[in-house]
């Protein structure tokens, strides 16, 4: 099977999006497929490479306007690169263009990983794009069910809709495969306290400003801040202001070969994102995979499925210190159910998040598109 992917960049660029792609891509390498990848490169040349046996193109790319790559090049894409499937990720205006110049035989795919959030003020000058591209497709991927229920676009669309959860590479995340020393180390630095974990941008969506004020409740416990942000001056004088400040810790930027043994050293793993912006939450499922209990919000996205209240995680309504605070107390209390919650949170990554899982899904999703005379 020869597949096209339409994503925006492709690693080592960093970001949620592009670990995906890339598992997609590899992944369907591994079964046997033929897969071109196109992207926007971050200059204005055209890079051609292969890596990990996919065939990446980084178009040419004259700078940005609204989040998006001026990349005229990438609209011929799916004319110039033959393929059985077109799979396109959205949001990303070069892809809709590009789905819209397919051939109409070749059946498209869209992963809808999000709504459009941040870029609402244009949705009027949008819409005709997005319509016109969910109409051309022949089927839209959403990562869970929340992500077709509090869409205002999708419902009218239902029928073409089918949930495949994203997946993750979890095998770093297996006992042996990181180093217990460092752990070991890590957990050390506690001085025996609890260790509640975030992992993410130092920005507003991310809502760590809860889970700071949150520890002004928990004497007994420090907070973990893996990641960088131009809100991290604000969010140490939180800290200073609540009075923990020699119980919040600014990790800054960890390499991602590190980060496991944070997962590993923490009690509880803490998401308090504030807004729809936080569609998914994929450092959830490092969490669980590594059995840590989550504490999530209840948000009008995919979110609070992932993290199932009382069965991975407990869920409160975002924005909510307080409310933050007593679930958080009531798992630093109760060791047993942090490990019922983190064996089951272990659990519902392999048999849901496994990358392999994914890829094999959306590899049968593809077959019954192509048709049953066309397999191979």
């Amino acid at each position: 099977m020869r597949v096209l992917e339409l994503g925006k960049f492709y690693p080592p660029e960093r970001g949620g999006i592009e670990t995906l792609l890339k598992l997609w891509c590899e992944g369907f390498v591994a079964e046997g497929d033929e897969v071109d990848c196109v992207v926007a490169n971050t200059s204005a040349r055209t890079v051609d490479e292969t890596l990990g046996g996919v065939r990446v193109h980084r178009l040419a790319s004259h700078g940005m306007a609204l989040g998006t790559s001026l990349c005229p090049s990438y609209l011929s894409a799916p004319r110039r690169f033959a393929a059985d499937i077109v799979h396109a990720h959205f949001p990303n205006p070069l892809a809709d263009l590009a789905c819209l110049r397919t051939p109409k035989g070749t059946p498209v795919v869209v992963s809808w990983h999000s709504d459009i959030v941040r870029q609402r003020a244009v949705m009027g000058l949008y819409t005709p794009l997005q319509t016109a591209l969910l109409r051309r497709a022949d089927r839209i991927v959403v990562a869970t069910p929340n992500h077709l229920e509090f869409s205002p676009w999708l419902p009218a669309f239902r029928e073409k809709v089918t949930v495949i959860p994203f997946g993750l590479d979890l095998a770093r995340f297996a006992p042996g495969a990181f180093d217990p020393a460092k752990v070991a180390a890590l957990r050390a630095g506690a001085g025996g306290r609890a260790i509640l974990l975030n992992v993410g941008r130092l920005v507003g969506y991310k809502g760590q400003r809860h889970a700071i004020e949150a520890l002004a409740d928990l004497p007994g416990a420090e907070l973990w801040l893996v990641g960088t942000g131009p809100l991290e001056t604000a969010l140490r004088g939180t800290a200073a202001a609540s009075g923990v400040a020699d119980r919040v810790v600014f990790h800054g930027d960890v390499a991602d070969a590190d980060l496991p043994c944070f997962f590993q050293a923490c009690d509880i793993f803490v998401f308090p994102s504030v807004t729809p912006n936080e569609a998914f939450g994929l450092v959830q499922v490092e969490a669980m995979a590594c059995g840590k209990p989550v504490v999530a919000c209840t948000l009008r996205s995919g979110v609070p499925w992932v993290c199932a209240d009382g069965v991975t995680g407990l869920t409160v309504p975002p924005g909510e210190s307080a409310a933050l605070a007593l679930a958080l107390r009531r798992l630093l209390g109760d060791l047993s159910l942090r490990l019922r919650l983190g064996e089951a949170g272990r659990r519902r990554a392999r048999e849901e998040f496994a990358s392999a899982v994914m890829v094999e899904r959306y590899r049968s999703l593809f077959a019954r598109l192509r048709g049953p005379t066309r397999l191979g």
